[in-house]
């Protein structure tokens, strides 16, 4: 590793400028020249550079914090709080400016995937920004973490198509990878299988979760193969594979159950009632439900809304307004906050006016409250399912015009999801 890549990279963490870092010692130009490793300092220059940055000249190997990365890795591969962050903090312990700089680089990678893990985002975002500049100096291995960790990053803030692209990229360092890592090639292929699924690209997300599972399966974490099992039950959903996509959620579940993979179990159960609805089986797709409510942990309100909400829809197209009306009361009941729960808030309301034969109130609710929201967080299929109703309530009172104006506004967002 090079002098100058070790002063840059402190004066970043540091948080200097190059104008104060070389103040008194050299010329700007000079230090640049340092930094970008054209020429190497004088002993007196460098030792001032690292006082001011105030690191100590030398740097040595730490054999034992480079068995701590490396069993650090491993529970952060497999997001497991506790234990990754024990081993941080045994790590935070041993750290210091004098080990060798590559052990630095290595610890500051990995502290992204920690950072994402502990969900703090922004965090995760200022040390992607700060080892960016370093990548070329990272050893092939390293290069491998540092573009999945920040493809990660990209995909828990939902920009999908960049994830996609530094999965790719990723996949080029592979080669750098232990054969014997299996987990780390696997963790990789369900991230980009995950990611090619967010952006409709189906066959392609297929191909990449099932190389995931095989290679799960061959070092028997379960727990991964059941994820894999729900996400090719989710994709093969997308494609109208519905067979396939029951076929896989039925095995989720019975992995799951046998893992006591409590977590994930309402959920297979919700997307099971998903997929029934989809079909037109209303009456399955409500039992789903309500078992995924009663799986459902009670303190995620959020959760609960949304499957109220699915229940209400099915027991609303096969006409059982006893039950809707039961459930709409217990769902307006979770709402602590309208302004947090907006969404679930407009949805129940909906539904209330739908049953109670467009009251008083309809119009301007879906054209003032309803649909500008939607439109304001682009929710495409919620526009058209209101356009369409705000249409059909137009024909019921003989207001033609009005009634066409909504159901063509329905048609031209239809259009714009066709040609995504």
């Amino acid at each position: 590793m090079h002098i100058g890549t070790r002063i840059r990279f402190y004066r970043l963490l540091r948080g200097l400028s190059p104008e104060e870092l070389s103040d008194g010692i050299t010329a700007l130009s000079y230090l640049a020249s340092i930094e970008n490793n054209g020429h190497t300092p004088p002993i007196e220059m460098l030792s001032q550079l690292c006082d001011r940055l105030e690191i100590p000249f030398m740097t040595y190997p730490n054999e034992e914090l480079t068995q701590l990365l490396d069993k650090w890795k491993p529970s952060l591969l497999q997001n497991d709080q506790e234990e990754s962050s024990a081993i941080f903090e045994e790590i935070s312990s041993k750290l210091s400016d004098s080990v060798d700089f590559q052990l630095i680089l290595t610890y500051h990678v990995y502290l992204i995937r920690y950072y994402l893990i502990q969900k703090q985002l922004e965090k995760a975002k200022e040390l992607i920004e700060m080892v960016k500049p370093f990548h070329f100096e990272m050893a092939d291995d390293l290069k491998f973490s540092y573009q999945k960790f920040h493809g990660n990053y990209l995909y828990y803030t939902n920009q999908f198509a960049e994830a996609a692209s530094l999965f790719n990229n990723a996949k080029n360092y592979l080669f750098a990878i232990d054969a014997n890592l299996l987990d780390e090639k696997a963790d990789l292929y369900y991230m980009y299988g995950l990611t090619l699924g967010r952006i409709n690209k189906n066959t392609l997300s297929v191909f990449y979760i099932e190389e995931a599972l095989s290679l799960f399966q061959q070092t028997y974490q379960m727990k991964r193969c059941t994820d894999c099992h729900m996400l090719l039950g989710v994709v093969y959903s997308k494609m109208q594979e519905y067979s396939d996509s029951e076929h896989h959620y039925t095995i989720a579940k019975q992995l799951a159950k046998s893992i006591s993979y409590t977590d994930l179990i309402d959920k297979i159960e919700h997307n099971l009632g998903l997929l029934k609805s989809r079909q037109g089986k209303s009456k399955e797709a409500i039992t789903h439900y309500l078992n995924s409510y009663e799986e459902l942990d009670k303190q995620k309100t959020n959760d609960q809304l949304q499957i109220i909400i699915n229940i209400i829809n099915e027991y609303y197209k096969i006409g059982f307004i006893h039950e809707v009306n039961i459930w709409l009361e217990h769902g307006f009941s979770l709402i602590e906050s309208i302004d947090q729960q907006k969404e679930h808030y407009i949805e129940l309301t909906f539904f209330q006016y739908l049953v109670r034969g467009y009251p008083e109130g309809f119009e301007d609710f879906i054209l003032n409250i309803a649909i500008p929201y939607f439109e304001e967080r682009k929710q495409n299929q919620s526009i058209i399912v209101y356009s369409k109703k705000l249409g059909e309530y137009y024909q019921k009172k003989k207001r033609f015009k009005e009634a066409a104006l909504s159901f063509a506004k329905a048609n031209s967002v239809y259009e714009k999801i066709l040609e995504l």
